[in-house]
């Protein structure tokens, strides 16, 4: 069921609220014997809610719907067909409300940071801003990445290659990352999971859906335009080649319904 703010933070509002309410009584601590009249404590407001009332959106439900039959469609069909998506947006929902607020905030502080000269993260929210020097030193500072790339002479030196490529956060066949064991939770172990592919899934390589068929055509016009940015030669063969690479990586992968397969 849609709710306007998730658990957590109803849970935060009521405990404020308990906080706000008035005492009627005195408040005895165990010990010496000590009593705190009503006329000695200090009001404490409760702070207002930033997305109206808390609770269930029933306006957003749909009574014509018997629950026993779609309890999804009697708790959010209106809201859904009422509800447009923002166009830089894939879902929307209050969590997303809730990341739209976490990310101005961030932005605030950065700005806040950005006039201080002695702030490292303002100096590094500047740096990044600055889009006329990042232009002007174009690919020089990945070049040693590249030349480390381009210098690749045989397979055997391919997983050094690999792990450096994931300290710079580049996606590589298999990934790899420590994470709690989840069925040991006490527990840390390394955890590998399938990758590789430049697109979202093996469907945008291996569907014949014309919508997927015509993004992969996209995106191998894509990878040629940034081969031919980073000055590579042969760019349109090439970036045929990296598709046919990716699309035998996507025959292997599993399917998404497979990796709902917590097992």
């Amino acid at each position: 069921m849609m709710i306007k703010l998730p658990a957590i933070a109803l849970a935060s509002t009521a405990l404020a609220a308990c906080a706000a309410q008035p005492m009627n009584s005195p408040v005895v601590v165990v010990g010496p014997v000590v009593a705190v009249q009503p006329a000695t404590v200090a009001a404490v407001t409760a702070p207002k809610p930033q997305y109206g009332t808390f609770g269930f959106d029933t306006a957003g439900m749909d009574r014509s719907v018997a629950p026993g039959d779609d309890f999804y469609g009697f708790a959010n069909n209106r809201w859904a067909k009422t509800t447009p998506i923002p166009a830089d947006k894939a879902n929307y929902g209050a969590f997303n409300l809730l990341d739209d607020l976490s990310h101005t905030r961030t932005q605030d502080i950065l700005v806040q940071a950005q006039a201080d000269p002695n702030s490292r993260i303002g100096t590094a929210y500047g740096t990044y801003l600055d889009t006329a020097a990042i232009e002007a030193k174009g690919l020089t500072p990945i070049n040693p990445w590249l030349t480390q790339i381009r210098g690749l002479k045989s397979k055997a030196e391919y997983p050094a290659l690999l792990a450096t490529a994931r300290l710079n956060s580049v996606d590589a066949p298999v990934s790899a990352h420590v994470g709690q064991d989840d069925k040991d939770p006490e527990s840390y172990v390394m955890n590998l999971s399938q990758s590789g592919l430049g697109m979202p899934d093996r469907d945008y390589y291996l569907s014949r859906d014309a919508k997927l068929v015509q993004a992969k055509a996209a995106y191998q016009q894509h990878l040629a335009a940034m081969l031919t940015l980073a000055g590579e030669p042969n760019a349109a063969a090439r970036a045929r080649a990296i598709i046919d690479f990716e699309t035998k990586i996507a025959k292997v992968s599993w399917t998404n319904v497979e990796s709902r397969d917590s097992d």
